[in-house]
């Protein structure tokens, strides 16, 4: 269903993000305040810095790793830096198995839209905010496809258009809100 994040960070309702994918910022600030109208239980707030945020966005040129604190998170070894999409390597205590942090993985070598670029950072905060597994519907969709300068389900509902607007299933809503 999903992995919940500890209790002291679970309890503030919120998470905190640092940028250092400035590749990518033209999506990062757009997909922010869309993550937050989805009403998911969890609101993003920007970090002051990177060593006090929960979560850390990256651009990365092939696989990937992150030192948080001593402990590594990383992509997986097949990354690409030339696709659109990204990956969300989290951390979580060996005891209690909920998260502490989460980093961002975005491609490094890849064009896309500002808009395409926006819908990949949604879906990949809504990994960080805890959902592990993908949806049928909306934005959690596993594999999507370029259109009108944004991004579609490669098997969207009928009358589906590209996002954004930014679409949620009612599976995604639905773990995550559980979740916080």
């Amino acid at each position: 269903m999903g992995v919940p994040w500890i209790d002291s960070i679970k309890s503030s309702g919120q998470l905190s993000i640092f940028n250092k994918a400035p590749a990518w910022a033209d999506g990062f600030h757009g997909a922010m305040i869309d993550f937050n109208h989805l009403g998911l239980g969890v609101k993003l707030v920007a970090a002051k810095d990177e060593k006090s945020a929960n979560v850390v966005v990256l651009v990365s040129s092939g696989p990937g790793q992150y030192n948080y604190q001593g402990d590594i998170a990383s992509t997986d070894n097949d990354f690409k830096p030339d696709r659109l999409h990204g990956q969300t390597a989290a951390l979580a205590h060996d005891e209690l198995k909920d998260r502490f942090f989460a980093a961002i993985f975005l491609p490094g070598q890849v064009k896309g839209t500002k808009k395409q670029r926006e819908v990949i950072i949604v879906h990949e905060f809504i990994h960080a905010a805890g959902m592990v597994e993908h949806d049928t519907v909306g934005i959690m969709f596993p594999q999507m496809q370029a259109s009108n300068g944004g991004l579609l389900e490669y098997l969207p509902e009928r009358g589906a258009k590209a996002m954004p607007p930014i679409r949620v299933g009612r599976q995604t809503a639905s773990i995550v809100r559980g979740l916080w």
